[in-house]
């Protein structure tokens, strides 16, 4: 049975510039995948676990910038798909996420396959439609290709993120084996026109005010696409502000920004620190929690937020002003009115002492996963994707920083859960040409094994694994270590190698426990190979725990 609105949607897809389709499989969505996946303009992608296949398409669509298509079949299909679409809405990730519904009078039948799947995704995505069941009359028609278009159009303009667009088909939805799916020569496309917000001169003018009388000035890049524009116009305002880059803001490439921020803002060294009379965030979370805290006690006077968005973050608890606008667009007009005066840092001095404080402690610090994680990112060649699994991994690498010029940072910081990191590094793999390397822990790698379980896995996929054999941020966190059943309920230690799962799914594998096994391990893991590379590394929980105390120390 042909269903030409079905149809449509894969065609107003391509016509919208959506090239990639991930296909979980499926009965009741059948019809949907076949119009997808005999598209000469789409690339379809099989993942079986929906919760894998979901994460796989926002990191696809992460580094392609535009939506990736995800489609399932009807019932609890769809509710796999929940922890990686509120990842990609805090993430502002552009996902259609497309779900095959039983028709209206079953639900609640107690019919197989079939829940209520109208708006199942709540708040945790932009938009949420549902497609007319019967769309053989022209009005329907009319009405299902608006909504598609609209759908679309939802999840790519100003705000990325993840619109609904469920699809309630009756039986039979198998095309019949002579029957060949047709797409219309004239499918109608409804196109946005992308405009920009630019604040008016009089605007301008009251802020460079505000900026020229503030006796101290910092710049937060939170969670951040890499911007080399945005790069250019904070590189010239060096001398008057201070710049504090967390790894996931993308900024490594300026040369006077503040590394050390969860070493500055600990209650033992903050006391001679004044908080800036301004201060401007740009991004999204931070992972400095010693930051974090710090701002909330010591409030700046003025908190501008520079964000193309109507959301307003005030995670600081100090916002005055919200600005609405690309920071690199900002920083261009603002700049030729601003004066760039030299003030007094008190952030950069102490930032350069520490430096070199820490440069001597990695010289001389025990193996683990502390020194695996800085040898890592010392050893990562140029112009990589370095994507960081939550937990200890992504602040490891915030404590260590330093990053070469081109390099990327993904973390899955939206909700800064563990789940679908393997997915999440996978699908960026998959949509780039570059290298793509992964540092995760334990929990995080076997949490998300099915990852793995899917057909052509990119060749450009690298994997360090930091082993402790369980949750090992919990016996760095004073109340589960303070706990009489912290290992049972906390610490959960597995037993588990990841060298079986090597084998299972054909990847490459190294495994160390002493730091020459792992630098020679790293001469040969970024070099062209046939497979997915997996470099683990065996640490002892309570060894980390030391080592990270004496780090935070120093």
């Amino acid at each position: 049975m042909i269903l030409p609105h079905i149809n449509e949607i894969a065609a107003i897809c391509a016509g919208h510039g959506i090239t990639h389709a991930i296909l979980s499989p499926g009965s009741r969505s059948a019809a949907i995948s076949l119009a997808f996946d005999q598209h000469p303009e789409i690339e379809t992608h099989m993942v079986t676990d929906e919760r894998s296949a979901a994460f796989t398409a926002m990191g696809m669509a992460q580094i392609q910038k535009r939506p990736v298509a995800l489609i399932c079949t009807s019932g609890s299909a769809s509710l796999n798909y929940a922890p990686a679409i509120a990842e990609a809405y805090y993430q502002e990730i552009p996902l259609l996420v497309i779900t095959a519904d039983r028709p209206p009078e079953w639900i609640d039948q107690y019919d197989g396959q079939t829940i209520n799947q109208t708006n199942i995704y709540g708040k945790h995505v932009k938009a949420s439609f549902d497609l007319p069941v019967d769309a053989s009359y022209p009005d329907a028609k009319w009405h299902s290709n608006r909504l598609v278009n609209e759908a679309i159009i939802s999840a790519s303009q100003r705000v990325f993120g993840p619109v609904h667009l469920n699809v309630p088909i009756r039986e039979p939805f198998y095309p019949t084996g002579n029957e060949k799916i047709k797409y219309e020569q004239e499918t109608r496309l409804i196109k946005p026109i992308q405009t920009q917000r630019t604040p008016s001169q009089e605007t301008l003018e009251s802020l460079a005010h505000d900026w020229n009388n503030a006796r101290s000035r910092w710049i937060i890049v939170g969670q951040h696409k890499k911007d080399e524009l945005l790069t250019k116009q904070l590189s010239q305002l060096s001398d008057s502000v201070a710049i504090i880059n967390e790894i996931t803001g993308n900024q490594h490439q300026l040369q006077h920004n503040v590394q050390n921020k969860e070493a500055l803002f600990t209650p033992s060294r903050n006391g001679h620190i004044e908080a800036p009379e301004l201060l401007i965030t740009i991004g999204n979370s931070l992972i400095s929690k010693s930051l974090k805290l710090y701002l909330r006690k010591n409030k700046p006077q003025n908190h501008w937020h520079i964000k193309d968005t109507d959301r307003i973050n005030d995670s600081l608890q100090s916002l005055t002003k919200t600005i609405s606008i690309e920071p690199h667009q900002f920083f261009e007009q603002l700049n030729p009115l601003i004066k760039k005066d030299i003030f007094s840092d008190v952030l950069k001095p102490s930032d350069d002492a520490f430096e070199k404080k820490k440069k001597t402690f990695f010289e001389n610090c025990e193996f683990g996963e502390f020194m695996t994680v800085e040898r890592v990112m010392k050893s990562l060649p140029a112009n990589v994707n370095l994507h960081l699994a939550n937990s200890m991994s992504v602040r490891y690498a915030n404590f260590v920083g330093g990053l070469k010029n081109d390099i990327e940072v993904f973390c899955n910081r939206g909700t800064s859960g563990i789940d679908g990191s393997n997915s999440t590094a996978l699908g960026a793999a998959k949509a780039s040409k570059k290298l793509n390397v992964l540092i995760t822990g334990d929990l995080a790698f076997f949490y998300d094994r099915n990852a793995f379980w899917q057909q052509d896995l990119p060749k450009n996929l690298r994997i360090v694994i930091l082993n402790n054999d369980g949750g090992g941020i919990f016996n760095m966190i004073a109340g589960p270590r303070e706990q009489k059943n912290q290992e049972k309920l906390f610490l959960t230690p597995h037993g588990l190698r990841a060298e079986h799962l090597a084998k299972e799914f054909n990847l490459g594998y190294a495994a160390c426990k002493h730091e020459a096994e792992l630098m020679n391990a790293l001469a040969h893991f970024y070099q062209d190979a046939d497979q997915p590379q997996i470099i683990e590394v065996f640490s002892d929980i309570e060894r980390n725990t030391k080592v990270l105390e004496a780090f935070k120390a120093l």
